[in-house]
């Protein structure tokens, strides 16, 4: 029998955008889908349901939800995103499929990929709308034992002719959660996977740090140029600030910095990105401006950049916090966010953690950033400044 549009939006589209069982069938077709394109209009109450779904799942980051409607490199998006699931089940080496058509349906999932950037706001938000939930997908197995035998279901309910007569057949279930990594972190698609979060630059930037593919600048700069969606990026890269897990979001940026720098970007996309970067350093600041010693040692960064723990941070960690002093030699312009001398109190504890950070991570790393971002940006270096460790009281 044949698939139909809305039974492709309702049953796997509608629960990845809003949470649910997503329905992981067969895999689709190139042609299959080209036709669900072409019969989008005729599930328009499916379509619906989606749409308001999508705006839903954005309502927080911008202040106006724009109207979306689905469209077609959308719909080729959440094909992609099926055929992957579908090729990361357990059981798909155990049937007997050839593995030639596994190649088939790896190539499907390339194809359905294979979109245009998404560089303009509408774009950036209905992509996200759509794939904001992928790093979140998981799958519950059920390992179900009677006195007799047992039988493991992945992703789906037992029937229930196993789980009757609990006391008497001695029925037990023990449940297992499949992550993104055992989902979609394979090696065989994790190219497919790094070209879909390319596609949706918002939803790489927005995810907390995971397993799956590095941060890439070149495509996610474009969030930068929109000030709501840089705004709600900065405050959801911050929202770990304690335990082990601090300042990881930034840590993971600022690694993809490193390796930025490296490609030799347009000198506009690299101003971009460390300006973003210095801006968060400064949020920090700002975020311990109503600490009553402003001239006490940040304890966050204290604990963050410790001497015994450096073998333990996050990969890209120094050079976040080494950014700000690295730009004061390179582009004064962007050392530190405008405004930020206005506010007495924030601005002082800037200079607090410029000291502690050049205290913490010695001058060499510091003077080695600063080299390497003089070089990509084809500018000289200005002379190295001598700031007081903290600010004046």
């Amino acid at each position: 029998m044949a698939r139909t549009v809305g039974q492709f939006l309702e049953g796997f589209v509608l629960p990845l955008v809003s949470g649910g069982e997503v329905r992981v069938g067969k895999p689709y077709r190139p042609g299959e889908v080209d036709a669900f394109v072409v019969d989008l209009p005729n599930a328009s109450v499916e379509q619906v349901d989606v749409d308001d779904a999508r705006e839903r799942a954005i309502a927080d980051l911008v202040v106006r939800t724009p109207s979306l409607v689905l469209d077609d490199d959308e719909l080729y998006l959440a094909a992609a995103v099926h055929n992957l699931l579908f090729l990361e089940h357990p059981q798909v080496d155990s049937w007997t499929t050839p593995e030639s058509r596994l190649d088939r349906v790896r190539e499907s999932a390339r194809v359905f990929a294979h979109q245009g950037p998404a560089e303009d706001r509408y774009r950036l938000l209905a992509r996200h709308s759509l794939l904001h939930n992928l790093f979140d997908l998981s799958r519950t197995d059920l390992l179900v034992t009677w006195w007799t035998g047992n039988a493991r279901y992945f992703g789906q309910r037992p029937p229930g002719r196993l789980t009757r007569w609990r006391g008497v057949r001695r029925v037990r279930e023990e449940t297992s959660v499949a992550s993104y990594s055992e989902l979609l972190g394979d090696p065989d698609v994790e190219g497919i996977v790094a070209d879909l979060v390319r596609l949706s630059p918002l939803t790489d930037l927005m995810a907390q740090p995971r397993e799956g593919p590095a941060l890439d600048w070149t495509f996610a700069v474009s969030v930068l140029r929109d000030a709501e969606l840089a705004r709600a990026v900065a405050y959801r890269s911050l929202e770990v600030t304690e335990g082990e897990g601090a300042f990881a979001a930034p840590a993971r940026m600022a690694a993809a910095l490193d390796r930025f720098i490296d490609r030799g970007p347009v000198a506009a996309d690299l101003r971009a990105v460390a300006a973003f970067l210095v801006h968060l350093n400064a949020l920090i600041a700002v975020g311990e401006s109503h600490d009553r010693d402003l001239d006490a040692p940040s304890a966050a960064l204290t604990t963050a950049l410790a001497p015994e723990r450096a073998a333990r941070r996050p990969r890209g960690l120094a050079t976040f916090f080494a950014l700000p002093d690295a730009m004061s030699r390179v582009d004064e312009r962007l050392a530190e966010p405008p405004g930020l001398r206005q506010d007495t109190r924030a601005y002082r504890r800037w200079r607090q953690h410029r000291g502690q950070v050049r205290v913490a991570l010695g001058e060499g790393a510091v003077e080695a950033l600063a080299n390497r971002l003089a070089s990509a940006l084809g500018v000289p270096r200005a002379p190295d400044p001598t700031p007081s460790p903290t600010a004046p009281s």
